[in-house]
Order: structure tokens, then sequence, then C-alpha cells
């Protein structure tokens, strides 16, 4: 008696299952287009794997609903591009190896280098909101005025180059001489004053202690009183020529007053160092014995010009002169 085996029914070359007639080289679907992705989380999951420890990584869960969008977009476009067609670009496979390694050594660089080396300028977010009102208003200004407002001056690009090589020199001779070679004594400024009272209190000395010769023949009394009232005549018709004058100009006087007043406000409020400091920069040791000896304010007149002066002074000037 024959015995029916049912253990291969429906199992034979015309009846096989579906399952067992797919090829078995097909590729997947999308699997050029995950190919990339995939590469990368197997070689950082490669290099994870030998840690014990797995830790989350920083800002992980504030960034994960953004992850889980962009995620469902990619997927969605895929889909998107699988039901429209896709088209592999020319030397896709050729230039795909390439690119995984690009992109691989790109992740390890972002990895070791945490910071791209830019840091924010103090008070940045502080004064944003103003800068950018600022560059709007320049903006709308640019909009109502279309011309600058500003004119090169003249031969600016002829002499150019000339005061850009000037500038250049200057720099290197600075950079040459890193000091300007001038050196103000130990207390100069601190001596200074007595150094000078002390010259003028010798020129003073060396003055009186000089006798004074008389050359030639004995002059006579009266030629002194002469040219004496000589002198003062002078003086009282320049100053009545003066008063008129004065009269006939108060106008332009009252300005030259009034403009003397301002310089002499200016003046004033220069600060006595400056001027001693500028003094003693500029002048020689004798000029500064001269100003000091002129300009000391005991020496200043106080009814007017010429009041100071001795009648023993002007008959020794006569004396001299004649």
């Amino acid at each position: 008696m024959k015995e029916n085996s049912t253990y291969h029914d429906g199992l034979e070359f015309n009846h096989l299952p579906e399952s067992l007639r797919k090829n078995p080289f097909a590729l997947p679907e999308n699997y050029f287009s995950d190919l990339e992705s995939k590469i990368i989380g197997q070689v950082k999951w490669m290099e994870c794997k030998d840690e014990s420890v797995f830790e989350v990584p920083e800002g992980y869960f504030d960034s994960l609903p953004d992850l889980v969008l962009s995620k469902i977009a990619e997927d969605s476009l895929k889909n998107k591009v699988a039901l429209e067609g896709f088209t592999i670009p020319e030397q896709y496979a050729g230039i795909l190896t390439e690119d995984i390694f690009h992109r691989i050594s790109e992740e390890n660089l972002k990895e070791k280098i945490q910071s791209d080396g830019f840091t924010v300028p103090t008070g940045y977010f502080q004064t944003l909101e103003q800068n950018i009102t600022t560059d709007i208003a320049e903006a709308e200004l640019k909009d109502i005025v279309s011309t600058e407002g500003f004119a090169v001056p003249v031969n600016y690009y002829s002499d150019l180059e000339a005061s850009i090589l000037a500038r250049v020199t200057e720099e290197k001779l600075k950079d040459a001489i890193p000091a300007a070679g001038f050196d103000i004594p130990s207390h100069y400024f601190d001596n200074l004053s007595d150094k000078i009272i002390g010259a003028i209190q010798e020129a003073e000395q060396e003055r009186d202690s000089t006798p004074i010769r008389h050359l030639g023949k004995q002059k006579k009394w009266y030629a002194r009183y002469t040219v004496a009232a000589s002198f003062t005549a002078m003086l009282a018709l320049g100053g009545y020529w003066g008063y008129q004058y004065q009269q006939q100009n108060a106008f332009t006087q009252e300005q030259d007053k009034l403009a003397e007043e301002q310089l002499s406000q200016h003046l004033s409020e220069i600060p006595k160092q400056e001027i001693i400091n500028y003094l003693s920069a500029s002048a020689s040791g004798d000029d500064i014995i001269y100003m000091s000896q002129y300009t000391d304010e005991t020496n200043l007149p106080t009814k007017g010009f010429g009041t100071n002066i001795s009648k023993q002074e002007i008959e020794d000037y006569l004396n001299y002169t004649l």
C-alpha cells in the first residue's frame, strides 16, 4: 500500500509561496539615501562601544523636539521623492566614499573643537538694540540724502602717495627710535623756581656792584634837565594824542577791550605748570631769567606805563647815552 505524503503539499515547482519567490540579492528601499546616515551612526556607535558608562549629551532633551520634527520632515520628503520619482546624480557612487570620509572627519573635528573661536564682545546684547536703531536711521538718511555732501580736497589724489610714504617713514622712524631722546633731570621742576630766583638775585647784585664809568667830557647839569624835560614833553604829547585817538575811536577800543578781556580770560585758564613746562622746553636759561624778571608781578606798572621807572634810572640812562 502506497503512503501519501502531505508534508510537501503545495510546494511543487509551480506552487512556491510568495515569501520564496523574492530575489535575495535585491536592494532594500531607500538604501543609498540612508546609507550615509547609517555609516555615520555606525561609526559613532563603534566609538561609544568601548565606553562603560553612557551619558546623555548636554542639551539633548532641549533639542529633542526639534530633532523629532526634522526627522518627520525628512521622512515626509523621502516619501514624496519616492512617489514622484528620484534619480541618482551622475558619478554619485564614485564620490560617495569620499563624501562619507569628509563627513566623518568633519564630525570628529567638531567633537575635538568645542568652540568656534569667536567670542561675543562685552556689552554686545545691551547695545544691540541701539546699534540696530542707528543702522536703520542711517539707511533712512541715505535714502533721503542721495549725496554724502563731502568733497574731495584739491590735489588729494596727487598728494596721496607722498602722504602715505611720509606716514610710513614716520612709523618706521618711531619703531627704530622708541624714545624721544630727551630726558628731564631728576627734581628739575622742584628746583627750577629756586634756580631762577637765585639767578635773578645774582644778576641784581652784579648790576648794583658794577660801577658806572663816564666816558668823554663832563656833561653840564642843565643839559641833563633839558633832555629830561624833552623826554617828559614827548611823553605828555604822546599821552595827549593817545587820549584824542581814544575819544575818536571809542567803539573800536571797546571792541578791542572786549577781545583783550576774552584773551586774558583764555590765558588765565592755562595752568602755570604748563607755561613753565613750555618755557623750559623752548627757551634757554637766559631767556627764562629775563622773562621771569620782567613779568614778575612786583615789577608790573600799577599807575600807567613808565610810572615805575625811578629818576635815578632815567638819569643813569641819560648819562650813558649822551
